[in-house]
């Protein structure tokens, strides 16, 4: 059975005011059953280890998926998310794939993660499929502070600016995403229209633009590994 690493942030607090994020739950969700439909056997880890915090808001029933009114009544799954592995327990464990879930949180811890940054720059070495979604793409910066210039022409997507103000919390994160990526030398695509599903594949790296992208992203990373198998480039 293909294993995969699937990570979730630790991180609760948004800055300039009192208010609550973590884990954008749809992210974990609609991947994670993705994940299960493709043949994959999840790992689920975060910075700290433990249950991660949720983002209150992707709770509201406006950003109810499919996947989170099966993960309410999935007991097995609320196991998985309720006592994730430290990723410092997992590093040196071999996973096939590798998911970086989103959620605000991530542009604090996941962002700036020298243990993440080894297990990325070990996939990206043994050309191991890494996917991201969202603010989780803000992985990606941990792996350019280890390895400066990984990032330069790389095709990359991620929650957009657009997207950040419309949500309104653009004056509550510690930096825009879709700017930082740029200023490393990513080139950043996006879908014309916001919060719609888009996903970009360069290399070993699959992201995607927001919530909606994330059964996409996973789709897209099964896809290829499937290929792999058959033999296909």
């Amino acid at each position: 059975m293909k294993k995969l690493l699937m990570i979730l942030t630790s991180h609760a607090d948004l800055a300039a005011e009192k208010g609550q994020t973590g884990v954008w739950l749809s992210t974990f969700t609609d991947a994670y059953y993705a994940f299960l439909e493709s043949g994959f056997e999840v790992t689920v880890a975060s910075p700290r280890g433990g249950r991660p915090p949720i983002d209150p808001l992707s709770e509201r029933e406006e950003y109810v998926t499919d996947g989170v009114k099966t993960y309410r009544d999935d007991f097995m799954a609320q196991m998985e998310i309720g006592n994730t592995w430290k990723l410092e327990e997992v590093a040196s464990t071999s996973f096939d794939a590798i998911y970086v879930a989103g959620g605000h949180g991530a542009l604090w811890d996941l962002a700036d993660d020298r243990q993440l940054a080894k297990i990325l720059y070990e996939a990206a070495s043994n050309d191991t499929p890494v996917a991201m979604v969202g603010h989780g793409v803000a992985a990606l910066y941990s792996l350019e502070k280890l390895r400066p210039g990984m990032l330069n022409g790389l095709r990359v997507t991620a929650f957009t600016d657009t997207e950040e103000a419309l949500l309104k919390r653009h004056r509550q994160v510690p930096f825009q995403l879709a700017d930082r990526l740029k200023s490393s030398g990513a080139h950043f695509g996006h879908a014309i229209i916001p919060f719609t599903p888009h996903v970009e594949a360069d290399g070993p790296f699959i992201t995607g633009q927001n919530a909606a992208s994330s059964a996409m992203a996973a789709q897209t990373m099964a896809g290829r590994m499937d290929l792999a198998t058959l033999g296909c480039p």
